[in-house]
Order: C-alpha cells, then sequence, then structure tokens
C-alpha cells in the first residue's frame, strides 16, 4: 500500500537508520605520500621563490592524544615531534628535519623516520635528515641566488577546535592578566629565526595556506564524507537516548561511543548537550543537568578522522513533543537553513544567501541577527578562509542559522556540514534527520 508522504519520508529514514546499526562499519583512511607532494607543489606554484621554512608541535598534548601542528600535518603527513620542514619554493623540493631519538625515546614512543631505510623516497621528500644539521642547511641555501626570502607562519597557528581568529583572541585575553605576559611559542620561533638568520627576509606563509586548505581534494572530500555520515549517526543515538530525567552525559557518552567505534580518532570540539535554559549559553560544556520534560536539547557534535572535522547541531524535545511556540521557531530556522543550502553554488556570495536566511526570520517575526551562513570546517571545525571569496568548488563549510531568545528559555541552532559541488552543494551529514516529523520519530524508536 503506498503510504502517504510524510510517513514515506519517516519510514525511509527509520529503514536507513536501521541499515547503518545493524552494518556496523569501522575506517581510518588516511592518506598516499602524492597528497603531501601535491599540495607542496601547489604551495610552491603559489610562492614561485624564496625557502619555507614550517614547524610542527614541540610538546605532547597534555592527557589527549597527539595531534600533530594542522600547517605542519598538511605539508608533510609527518607526526613527529620537533620536526621541522625546509621546502624550496620554486622547485618543492622538501627536507624533513627530526630529532635524533635515544633508545630510550625509541623504546617508549617508537622510531620516528630517521631510522627507516630509505624514508625519504617512501614518504616523498628530497632528504630527512637530523634537526641538530637544519642550521647549516639554512644557512648554505643563503648563498644561492634568489633564496633571500623566507616564508614561515607569522599568523596564529590554528587546532582541531579553535581557528585562527579564536587563538588570537585567546592570546589577547590571556596578555590582559598582568601574570600572563609570556609570547606564544610561534612568536618566540620567529624572533629566533631573524636574530639566527638576519639575512634573510621573512614573510608570511599563512595567507597562501590558507588559500590552499580553503579548496578540499578528492581524498579530503572522501574522508569528510565518511566522517559526515558517522557523525550523524552519532547524533541519531543520542536523539534515541532521550528522555525525560536523563542527564546530558548520557546523550554525550552514546554520541561518542559511536564515534570511536567506527574509527574517528576523536571528537572534533567538547561536546555541547544543553538542555532547557542551558540552551542559552552557546558554549555550554559541562554537560552535567537532567533533563526535563517540556524542554529543549541543543546538541553540537561531531567528529575528527584523519585531521578533518565536521560540525553538526540539532534541536529537539526533551519529551518528543515541540510546543507551538517551539516548533513555530524551530521551523523559522529550518526553512532558513534549507534556503542557504539550496542556493549555494560556485560564482554566489556569501552574503546573497545570507540576505535569505534574514529575509525568512523577518518574514516569521524573528531577530535576523544570527541568521548567518556559518564558517569554514577542515583542519579545524572554524577552519581558515577568506569569506569575502565567492563560493568555490571543493570549500566546505557549516551551515547554521540560529534563533536565540534567552527570556524565553528558547534556542533553536540547526547544523550542517557541506561541500560545495560544481553545481551546487552536497550535504555530508544530511543522515541526522532534521524535519520534525522525522525528527521526532527517530526519538520514538
Amino acid at each position: 500500500m503506498a503510504l502517504p508522504h510524510a510517513a514515506a519520508r519517516v519510514a525511509s529514514c527509520l529503514l536507513v537508520g536501521l541499515v547503518w546499526i545493524a552494518v556496523p562499519s569501522a575506517e581510518r583512511m588516511g592518506y598516499a605520500p602524492e597528497e603531501f607532494a601535491a599540495r607542496r607543489q601547489r604551495l610552491a606554484t603559489a610562492l614561485q621563490r624564496g625557502t619555507v621554512v614550517m614547524f610542527g608541535a614541540t610538546t605532547p598534548s597534555p592527557g589527549l592524544r597527539f595531534r600533530q601542528d594542522n600547517d605542519f600535518f598538511y605539508l608533510t603527513g609527518n607526526e613527529s615531534l620537533n620536526a621541522a620542514l625546509v621546502m624550496d619554493g620554486v622547485t618543492a623540493d622538501a627536507h624533513l628535519f627530526l630529532p635524533k631519538l635515544s633508545p630510550t625515546e625509541i623504546r617508549y614512543e617508537g622510531p620516528n623516520w630517521l631510522e627507516e631505510g630509505d624514508a625519504a623516497r617512501t614518504y616523498g621528500f628530497t632528504s630527512i635528515q637530523p634537526l641538530a644539521a637544519m642550521p647549516e642547511f639554512l644557512a648554505r641555501r643563503r648563498g644561492t641566488p634568489g633564496n633571500e626570502l623566507l616564508w614561515t607562519r607569522l599568523s596564529e597557528r590554528d587546532f582541531v577546535n579553535h581557528g585562527r581568529a579564536d587563538a588570537a583572541i585567546s592570546t589577547a585575553r590571556r596578555l590582559t592578566n598582568p601574570f600572563a605576559q609570556h609570547p606564544t611559542e610561534d612568536a618566540l620561533r620567529v624572533a629566533a629565526l631573524r636574530e639566527k638568520f638576519p639575512y634573510y627576509t621573512i614573510q608570511d606563509v599563512t595567507p597562501h595556506l590558507d588559500r590552499l586548505r580553503l579548496i578540499k581534494t578528492p581524498r579530503e572530500i572522501e574522508i569528510l564524507r565518511y566522517n559526515g555520515r558517522i557523525s550523524a549517526e552519532a547524533i541519531q543515538r543520542a536523539m534515541v537516548a532521550t528522555a525525560p530525567g536523563r542527564f546530558e552525559y548520557e546523550l554525550e557518552a552514546e554520541a561518542t561511543h559511536w564515534l570511536l567505534k567506527h574509527g574517528l580518532q576523536g571528537a572534533a570540539y567538547p561536546a555541547i548537550v544543553a538542555s532547557g535554559p542551558m540552551g542559552n549559553r552557546w558554549h555550554y560544556e559541562d554537560s552535567g543537568r537532567r533533563m526535563s520534560a517540556g524542554e529543549l536539547v541543543v546538541m553540537d557534535y561531531a567528529g575528527s578522522l584523519d585531521y578533518l572535522t565536521v560540525d553538526i547541531t540539532r534541536t529537539w524535545p526533551v519529551s518528543g513533543r515541540f510546543t507551538d511556540a517551539q516548533r513555530r521557531a524551530y521551523q523559522t530556522v529550518l526553512e532558513a537553513q534549507k534556503a542557504i543550502i539550496a542556493a549555494i553554488r560556485p560564482g554566489v556570495a556569501r552574503d546573497v544567501v545570507r540576505a535569505l536566511a534574514e529575509d525568512i526570520f523577518r518574514k516569521n517575526g524573528f531577530d535576523p541577527r544570527y541568521a548567518y551562513v556559518g564558517h569554514y570546517v577542515g583542519l579545524s571545525v572554524h577552519d581558515v578562509g577568506d569569506w569575502s571569496l565567492p563560493f568555490e568548488a571543493g570549500m566546505a563549510m557549516a551551515i547554521e542559522p540560529i534563533l536565540d531568545i534567552p527570556e524565553q528559555q528558547l534556542h533553536i541552532r540547526v547544523e550542517d556540514t557541506i561541500v560545495v559541488t560544481p553545481t551546487g552543494a552536497e550535504n555530508l551529514t544530511a543522515g541526522v534527520p532534521k524535519e520534525i516529523d522525522e525528527l521526532l520519530a527517530i526519538m520514538k524508536r
């Protein structure tokens, strides 16, 4: 018997969800050395002169799985501590410098590529040398005409959950404390380069790197697509676990279990599971509140896989039913988000799609101040990129119009990660429902 249209969508969503749960998959995908070599070649094509010097992370991540510096990993694929890269800005010939490890370090932490025979050829470098050889190597390069220019990162580094702008703001806030005036490691490193190599003219490579990182490669899109699917399934499981009397951390636990079970290395950012009045606290991370009937829960959470992140937010009623006011606000945000995604295609400006969302908010009687597009995603969940550029194929971004009315204890956010295609936009996180009937049906399951 033919089902009504809405019921058919619900049944389809349930069937897809059951198939995903019945046939789990766990896959870490990774990159071939050629991926990093191609990135270095594109950077050299953009620079056309000089020498590039980049540095990896110098300390482990306390209490967390180690994650290499984003920019360094993007160009090398290497995850060693205290690593450095020197690259010819014309030919893209790349030389990797790694610390010589002691037998104790190797026994506890494992070897780096210096210990592997023929590693330079295996990983696509011109040479792999001990870190102690790097100062002389840079000094000798200065004697070659055209190498007086040294490119390195002068802008802030970004992290998995902290973009360059976020890092700059955090540093500025720290410096308001008169007892926390230490410079950043990057600032000290640039000062050391200027002191040790005064004959080099130092310029910021970050704008060129950011332009490359903005457009995702086919391999990156493949990894983002898998991450988006698993992260969407994780949010579905949190929806199913929702009920009055349960704690927010129970939802976080369901989602986190699914991410790790399917090969993701971790979260793209600390989970936001905000019920009731906590929904209006945009970056609430405690997950400690007991949820009550009649409240909404806003869950903003997704995974990180092979150094690439996605971003998802859904809002749903704890008791499985929207009030009239909640439904009206939710439908407005959903309409705006869908309009933005439908309008995205190469050549369209960000302001054009933002205006569409603002008009929808106004039409429904809501303040349009947060009817914005969102942010780029990639190595960082608030990834690098210039928003003055029109959309281009290969851009990945989070689309998240928001409605926030604290006096009504109302916060609605519907967020998906999309990638711009040659003809429009592909929703990488469409697997988690957002239509009201589908969303409530998932909760009942």
